[in-house]
This record gives structure tokens, C-alpha cells and sequence, in this order.
């Protein structure tokens, strides 16, 4: 269900055009009969939904820590119950930025004038949320975010008389506020799992702490490691920083969404989302959430000279 609901909402851009996307709808030029401090933070939010296809993992990044834990030579356990949680753990939360996406569309949809008795409640339908316990949660951020999405749904569905934006924005800000605050942590959460695996991956490879070894004849045999593991290894690196890169895109992109919707949510407030000075200062929001940076890797030692080198005379240095 989970996967018709993303792919229902996903937007049909890729991950990559995404911050175009982005720069596009925050480089609009002023319209009178729309407010584009409201349409360029839905612009963020949509592109949401693009990232459910990869993220979050928290389950794989859990089953992955336990094997490379196990120790060599004892008898093999079933996953814990913690990665169990962690499947409806990644559920939920893949769920929070569809509703997150969808609440967007209406956001949009509402900023250009659309009709009231039609805004965000096709969009609400499709997220397939229905009831406040629409999934187990465990106590705490989950079941806050749980509650803040059936809440968030349930705001979109219901038929209003008048498509006010600031009031949209008043109504769906506490909860959007709150799935936003347990979304960015989580995915973070998974980041620096990825990270430590990996390196604790390299570190076990480097150990060679589990040969495969045999005893014959009171004399322990070991095999070397093969190309077939070296390949298994190469892949599980790649894999690894592939899934660390998509988490990463993700939080950054719920980040900046986030932080504009907060502006968005003042202006409403004050009554200024029509201003340019609104749509300057969601611009300037977007600017200054810290991105994640690409680590260079360490220079490779100077390779040594050789001694004893012959001199173009025939003799030595």
C-alpha cells in the first residue's frame, strides 16, 4: 500500500533535478495572481516524495550492524527485535514525506488560487492514511509524527469555504513542524549508521579476524581470501556509500523544506506571504541550511626514490 501511495504522489523528476527545480521556482518572477513565497516552498516539498524510493533504510542499516557483530565461530541468532521495529520504523517515516509531499501540492495549488472545494483533497486520499492509528508507532517521536500526519491528512481532506493561504499555513504549520523535527532526525540517525558500518566493514577485512580455517592432522589450515570475496567487499563499499549519499540528499532536502515552510509560517502570522521580503527571506533560508559536503580522500604517501640509481655515466648517486 505504502508503495502505490508513493508512487502515486511521486513527482516525475529525478533526484538530480531536483536543486534545479528548486532554484527555478525561488528565481520566479512576481505574479499578482499568485503568492510565490507560497508555490516556491511547495516547489521543495513535492520533490519529497522522490526520495522514498531509496530512503530511509533504517532496517537494512540495523540487519547489516548485527552481522558484522556477530562473532566468528558461534552459532548464528535471528535478527533482533530492534530491526524488526525498524521495518515499521522505515514505514512511517517514508510515509511522513509522501503526506509531506502531498500537503505541498495543495500548498501550491491553494498559493495560485485553485478552487477550495477540490484543493489538497485528492492529494489526501492518495497518501492512503485513514484514522489517527494508521500504523504502530513507538512512544515518543513516532507517535508524535504519526499523529501530526493523520492530522496534516485529515486538514487536507476536509472541505473548506474559503482557499485562504495564511490560513492553510496557520492550520497544517504545528504539524508539519512536528514531522519535520522526528524526519530530519531519523534520516540523520541513518547517515552515521551507514558511516559506521562501512568503516567497521573496512576495519574487519583488514583484521582478517574470519578465515575460513579447518583443522587436519593437529595442523590449522586457513584460505586466503579469494577475488570472489574482494569483489563481495567492493560491492558492499559501493553499496554502502550509495545508501549514506541517498540519506544525506534526503535529510538536506527535508532540511531545506523545513526551514522555508518555518518563514512561510511567520509571514502567514504577520500577514505578509504576498511580500517580496517574504519570498527574499525563504531564499535566504534555503541558502543557509549547511549541505553535506563530499569528503576528499587523503593524499597517497610519496612514493619512496629508489637508491642506487644509475646516472646516465653508467655510475651511482
Amino acid at each position: 500500500m505504502i508503495e502505490r501511495a508513493v508512487d502515486r504522489i511521486k513527482v516525475r523528476t529525478t533526484r538530480g533535478a531536483l536543486p534545479a527545480g528548486i532554484a527555478f521556482a525561488l528565481l520566479m518572477p512576481s505574479c499578482a495572481s499568485t503568492s510565490n513565497s507560497g508555490v516556491a516552498v511547495a516547489s521543495i516539498g513535492r520533490g519529497l516524495s522522490a526520495h522514498t524510493d531509496s530512503v530511509p533504510q533504517g532496517a537494512e542499516a540495523c540487519a547489516l550492524h548485527e552481522a558484522i557483530a556477530h562473532t566468528p565461530g558461534t552459532p548464528d541468532k535471528p535478527l533482533s527485535e530492534t530491526c524488526a521495529k525498524a521495518v515499521n520504523s522505515d514505514l512511517l517515516w517514508r510515509r511522513a514525506m509522501v503526506v509531506l509531499a502531498a500537503y505541498s501540492q495543495k500548498l501550491e495549488a491553494v498559493a495560485a488560487g485553485a478552487k477550495p472545494e477540490t484543493s489538497g483533497q485528492l492529494e489526501a486520499a492518495l497518501t492512503g492514511v485513514k484514522g489517527n492509528d494508521w500504523i504502530e508507532a513507538e512512544p515518543g517521536q513516532e507517535q508524535a509524527a504519526r499523529d501530526a500526519v493523520a492530522a496534516l491528512v485529515n486538514q487536507m481532506a476536509t472541505k473548506s469555504e474559503k482557499a485562504d493561504l495564511d490560513k492553510t499555513i496557520k492550520d497544517a504549520a504545528p504539524h508539519v513542524k512536528t514531522v519535520c523535527t522526528g524526519l530530519g532526525a531519523y534520516l540523520d540517525e541513518q547517515v552515521k549508521k551507514f558511516e559506521e558500518i562501512g568503516t567497521d566493514l573496512g576495519k574487519k577485512r583488514a583484521a582478517k579476524s574470519d578465515r575460513r580455517c579447518t583443522t587436519l592432522d593437529t595442523r590449522t589450515i586457513c584460505v586466503s581470501e579469494s577475488v570472489l570475496d574482494r569483489v563481495v567487499y567492493a560491492l558492499s563499499f559501493g553499496d554502502l556509500a550509495r545508501q549514506q549519499a541517498n540519506h544525506l540528499d534526503a535529510r538536506d532536502n527535508v532540511a531545506m523544506f523545513c526551514a522555508a515552510h518555518a518563514k512561510l509560517e511567520a509571514a502567514a502570522g504577520s500577514g505578509t506571504t504576498g511580500k517580496d521580503e517574504t519570498y527574499g527571506t525563504i531564499v535566504d533560508a534555503v541558502k543557509g541550511v549547511p549541505r553535506a559536503e563530499l569528503r576528499s580522500q587523503p593524499a597517497a604517501p610519496a612514493a619512496e626514490e629508489p637508491k642506487d640509481t644509475p646516472t646516465d655515466s653508467g655510475k651511482k648517486k
